[in-house]
């Protein structure tokens, strides 16, 4: 058993290692090639990362290999959950199983490694290390989440500016797809790679109203899905655009500021605990401990 363990701490380790030594080779050489490129005025694409080349394809192996094992059900929720987070480098849902397979086996060394080091009973030990798996085999659905929340922080930070420019393209003249093309080329974010998507759509040949309903749904952000809700309503009933847009805009702008006032409110409560934990444990030493000292001496 002891050998076992060892041999695991040792090939994780060694991994480690490797990454750790091969990363900084992996970027000056990609920086040599972008030099290159850029000084060559090539028009082809950068050489692929170590990830592209080893990472992605050892997930996929993986994953492809544990997809007939997954329900449908639960490879449906990640589906979705990837959308929503915008599918951050291009992962799948194969990626994301093989990401799950390789955080279990990642951190089931370190918990080994832990109960190696810490005598606990038989029954204990089993428990801790089935609280290990579990943790690593949530670990990418809470980081996913941390993403997705991010995101949508982003896109309901930048909605009221995009709005603006939207009502400002449209009041000067140009169609609505035209304005959101002019957004999409002027900004980069979230919120414009979803209005980007949108155009993709509309030119393969989806409605703009499907193509809107969509990336409120991939965002899950109320204000946006009201906003393209108003769109698509003004678009039925022959409405004014421009109109709604900037009435949009004005709604959005008047939430954002209804959602700092929120967060700003709930700033005492949230300093509380730090203020408890370690800010006044301080102040009583500052302040009581010369008394307790001389009160100590005195009935000494």
């Amino acid at each position: 058993m002891e050998l076992f363990i060892s041999s695991l701490i040792f090939l994780f380790i060694f991994v480690v290692m490797v990454i750790v030594l091969l990363r900084p080779w992996a970027e000056a050489t990609q920086k040599r090639v972008d030099d290159y490129l850029l000084a060559s005025h090539q028009t082809f694409g950068s050489a692929p990362t170590f990830t592209d080349r080893v990472l992605l394809p050892a997930l996929r192996t993986v994953g492809m290999a544990l997809m007939g094992m997954t329900p449908a059900s639960t490879l449906q929720k990640i589906r979705v959950k990837l959308d929503m987070a915008g599918n951050p480098r291009h992962f799948g849902v194969v990626e994301y199983v093989g990401t799950q397979v390789l955080s279990i086996a990642v951190i089931i060394p370190l918990g080994l490694l832990g109960l190696h080091m810490v005598t606990l009973p038989r029954l204990i030990g089993w428990l801790v290390l089935a609280l290990v798996i579990g943790i690593g085999l949530w670990l990418p659905d809470i980081i996913l989440q941390r993403i997705i929340e991010t995101r949508q922080v982003t896109i309901r930070r930048a909605l009221p500016d995009v709005i603006d420019l939207l009502a400002i393209s449209v009041e000067a003249g140009i169609g609505f797809d035209g304005a959101v093309q002019k957004v999409v080329e002027r900004a980069r974010g979230p919120l414009e790679m979803e209005l980007g998507r949108v155009l993709e759509q509309v030119r393969l040949g989806k409605s703009r109203g499907e193509a809107l309903e969509e990336m409120g749904r991939r965002a899950n952000v109320p204000e946006l899905i009201t906003f393209t809700a108003a769109i698509t309503q003004a678009e039925v009933l022959g409405i004014s655009i421009a109109k709604v847009l900037r009435s949009q805009a004005n709604t959005a702008r008047e939430r954002r500021t209804q959602r700092a006032r929120e967060l700003a409110a709930q700033l005492p409560v949230k300093l509380l605990f730090p203020l408890v934990m370690f800010i006044f444990p301080s102040l009583f030493v500052v302040i009581l401990g010369p008394g307790l000292i001389r009160i100590y001496e005195i009935f000494k």
